[in-house]
C-alpha cells in the first residue's frame, strides 16, 4: 500500500535529517520538532576543510533523496484524491437546484460568449461572481456539455486544495505529517463529498486556503509569497464575491494580532500594492458588469451580502451553534480522534497556533452570519486537517520510539476511535435493516449501499483498532484513510440510487427525446435541469425565486413569465406544440382546464404533458394510466 510504505519511510526522515543538519546549514531547525529546507549553500563551515568535496556530495544526496520522498508523498496524495473526487464524477444526473444552475449558466455562457453577464434561462443571473462560471465554462469546451465537464472544475478545486495542504504542511512541519494532512482533507466526509457536488464553496475553500498558506510563509519567511497571497484572494473574489476577501483578511489579522505583531504589517506584507493587485484583477468584472447591469451594486451587495449575512428571515437562517455538528460529523472519520490527542503537551510551534487561528476565524464568522449552508464552513477544513495530522502524529512517534517516557501519549488510546467506528458501523447496518420504517424514502433506496457501507466501517474498524493496540500507528492511520476512502466511494453509488429523487435529468432527456422542437412550460416553480439537458428557453407560470431579477431586467421578461392559471391555459391552447411540466401535486387541480393531453415523461414528482405533438396510440394509452397515478 504507497500510504503505508510512504509512512514508514517518514520513520527514516528525523534521522536522516539530523544528520544532514550537521553537514549543511541549508537544512535548518526553525523551531523545535519542525524542520525546514531551505537552498544549498555553497558556502558553508566546511568550506576549507579536507574531504569538502566527499562532504558536498553527501548533502546533494541526502538533498536528493528528501526532495524525492517528499515528491513520492506528494503524489500518493494526489492519486488517493484523484480516486477519491472523480469516482463516479459523471454517472449521475445534475442534482436539483444548485448543480443543475450554475451548469446551467454555464452552458448558457458558452452557447452566446458571453462571459460578462451570467444567464440562466437566458435572463440575467447575477447572485454570484462568474470564476467557477468561467471554468465550467472551459470545461464543457474540452469535454462537452455533460455532468462530467459540468462537475470538473469542482473536483479539480478540490485536488489543488489537498495539493496546497500537503506543500504547506511539508514546508512548515514534516513530511509525515503532510503526508497526514493531505490523506484527512480528502477522506473527510463533508469534503469528500462536497469534491463531487457543483457549487462554488469547493472553489472559494482552495483559494482561502492558498491565500492564508501563502501569507503565513510570507510572515516566517519574507519574499514574493505575498504575490501568490493576493492573487489567491483575488479568484476568491471572483468566486463568491467580498467574503473572498474578508477571510483571508480577518484571519491574517487575528494572527498577527495573536502574535503581537502589527508594527510595520502594512510594509512586511505589502499591503497597499497588495490589495490593489487583488483589485486589479478582480474589479474589472464588477466594473463591468456594473456598466452592462447598472442596478447590479445594489442587488449584489446589498441583497446577497449585506441582507444575507445580518438578516435571519432573508436566507438559510439557522442558530449559532450550527456548525458545531456540522464540523464533527463533516470531519469524521478524523473527528473522534481529536479528543484524545493531548494538546497541551504539544511543543509551541507558529504554524499550528496559525491554523487554528485560522479555522477559528471561519467558524466564528460564518456562526455568527444569518445565513447558514453545510458547505459554507468548508474554507475551514484545510486549516483543521494539518492540526489534526499535527496531534496525531505525536502517538505515531510515541510508538517508534526506543525509550519509554511517561509524558509521551499511548498509542493504543487510538483505538478507542476504532471502536466508537464499529460502533457506527453497526448503526448503520441497524438503520440498513429497518429502512422500510422510515417517514423518509431514501434509506430504503439506499439499502444496498447502507450494507456494504457499514460493513466497511466495521472491517476497517476492527482491522485498525488492531493495529493501534499493537503499536502499529502508521498502520492503523493508513487503515483508517484506506476506509474512509472506501466508504466515500461506495457512497457515489447511493447517489446513483438517488437520481430519480434528486435529479430531474432522466425526465428532461425524455422530453428532448420525445418533443426536440416543443415549447416548454413550467409550472408551478422553475426546474433548473430542463434548460440544460433540453438545451432551450423555458417559460415559467408561477413563482419566479431565483429568476426575480432576471425576469424584471429581461427586455422579453414579459412573454416568460406568468403568474396566474388563465395564462396557463392560454399558453397551453396556443396551436404551437408544447410540452407542460407540472408537479403531480398540482396536475390534479389543473386537470380538467387542459383539453387533450398526452404525457410524454414522469417522475415520482413531475408530468411531462404534451400537446400538438404526432400521436401514438399505444404510447398514448400507457401515458394516460402513467398520469392517472
Amino acid at each position: 500500500m504507497r500510504l503505508r510504505s510512504l509512512f514508514v519511510a517518514g520513520n527514516m526522515l528525523p534521522a536522516a535529517l539530523a544528520t544532514a543538519q550537521t553537514r549543511n546549514p541549508a537544512i535548518t531547525h526553525v523551531e523545535k520538532g519542525r524542520l525546514a529546507i531551505g537552498n544549498h549553500q555553497a558556502n558553508h563551515p566546511l568550506d576549507g576543510t579536507p574531504g569538502r568535496g566527499i562532504v558536498s556530495a553527501i548533502h546533494r544526496i541526502e538533498l536528493s533523496q528528501l526532495s524525492l520522498r517528499a515528491l513520492g508523498g506528494g503524489a500518493a496524495i494526489v492519486a488517493l484524491a484523484i480516486v477519491v473526487f472523480f469516482f463516479h464524477l459523471g454517472i449521475y444526473g445534475l442534482w436539483e437546484p444548485d448543480e443543475a444552475r450554475y451548469a446551467e449558466i454555464a452552458r448558457e455562457m458558452l452557447q452566446s460568449h458571453n462571459f460578462i453577464v451570467p444567464y440562466l434561462n437566458y435572463v440575467p443571473y447575477i447572485e454570484k461572481p462568474p470564476l467557477l462560471y468561467w471554468l465550467t465554462t472551459g470545461s464543457m469546451g474540452l469535454f462537452g456539455v455533460n455532468e462530467f465537464a459540468a462537475r470538473l472544475a469542482n473536483a479539480v478545486a478540490a485536488l489543488i486544495g489537498v495539493l496546497a495542504t500537503y506543500l504547506f504542511a511539508l514546508r512548515t512541519f514534516d513530511y509525515r505529517r503532510a503526508l497526514l494532512s493531505g490523506a484527512i482533507l480528502t477522506t473527510s466526509a463533508l469534503y469528500g463529498l462536497m469534491a463531487q457536488v457543483l457549487t462554488t464553496d469547493m472553489l472559494l475553500t482552495a483559494a482561502v486556503s492558498i491565500a492564508l498558506f501563502a501569507f503565513f510563509l510570507q510572515w516566517r519567511e519574507g519574499g514574493r509569497w505575498w504575490l501568490l497571497s493576493y492573487s489567491a484572494m483575488a479568484a476568491a473574489v471572483l468566486t463568491k464575491g467580498p467574503v473572498g476577501a474578508v477571510l483571508p483578511l480577518l484571519a491574517g489579522a487575528a494572527f498577527l494580532g495573536c502574535e503581537c505583531e502589527w508594527r510595520g504589517a502594512i510594509q512586511r506584507f505589502h499591503l497597499v500594492l497588495g490589495l490593489t493587485i487583488t483589485a486589479a484583477l478582480s474589479l474589472p468584472w464588477f466594473v463591468a458588469i456594473t456598466i452592462k447591469e447598472p442596478s447590479f451594486l445594489r442587488f449584489y451587495v446589498v441583497g446577497e451580502h449585506l441582507r444575507r449575512f445580518f438578516e435571519p428571515r432573508y436566507s438559510h437562517g439557522e442558530p449559532i451553534y450550527y456548525y458545531i455538528p456540522v464540523m464533527a460529523a463533516g470531519l469524521l472519520p478524523w473527528s473522534l480522534a481529536m479528543p484524545l490527542v493531548p494538546w497541551r503537551a504539544l511543543e509551541r510551534n507558529p504554524a499550528r497556533r496559525f491554523c487554528l487561528i485560522a479555522a477559528a476565524t471561519i467558524f466564528i464568522l460564518f456562526s455568527f452570519a444569518s445565513a447558514k449552508l453545510v458547505p459554507y464552513i468548508l474554507p475551514a477544513f484545510p486549516f483543521v486537517a494539518i492540526v489534526t495530522a499535527d496531534g496525531l502524529m505525536v502517538f505515531a512517534a510515541a510508538a517508534n520510539s526506543r525509550f519509554t517516557n511517561e509524558r509521551e501519549p499511548d498509542p493504543r488510546r487510538l483505538a478507542l476511535v476504532s471502536l466508537v467506528l464499529m460502533l457506527a458501523g453497526i448503526a448503520v447496518l441497524v438503520v440498513a435493516s429497518r429502512a422500510a420504517q422510515f417517514n423518509s424514502p431514501y434509506p430504503a433506496i439506499v439499502r444496498p449501499v447502507l450494507c456494504v457501507s457499514g460493513v466497511t466501517v466495521i472491517g476497517c474498524a476492527i482491522i485498525s483498532g488492531a493495529a493501534f493496540w499493537t503499536h502499529r500507528t502508521e498502520a492503523g492511520f493508513g487503515l483508517l484513510i484506506g476506509g474512509a476512502a472506501a466508504t466515500l466511494m461506495i457512497m457515489s453509488y447511493g447517489r446513483i440510487m438517488l437520481e430519480p429523487t434528486r435529479s430531474y435529468a432522466a425526465l428532461a432527456r425524455n422530453i428532448e427525446r420525445l418533443a426536440p422542437q416543443a415549447r416548454l412550460i413550467c409550472y408551478p416553480r422553475f426546474i433548473e435541469s430542463l434548460p440544460f439537458y433540453c438545451r432551450r428557453r423555458v417559460i415559467l407560470v408561477g413563482a419566479k425565486t431565483e429568476l426575480a431579477y432576471g425576469a424584471e431586467h429581461a427586455g422579453d421578461g414579459g412573454r416568460f413569465f406568468f403568474t396566474r392559471v388563465e395564462d396557463l391555459v392560454r399558453l397551453w391552447e396556443e396551436p404551437q406544440s408544447s410540452v407542460l411540466v407540472i408537479d403531480r401535486g398540482a396536475f390534479g387541480k389543473i386537470r380538467g382546464l387542459l383539453g387533450p393531453y398526452q404525457v410524454i415523461a414522469a417522475d415520482s414528482k413531475k408530468l411531462a404533458l404534451a400537446r400538438g405533438l404526432p400521436s401514438n396510440g399505444a404510447a398514448e394509452r400507457s401515458a394516460e394510466q402513467d398520469g392517472g397515478k
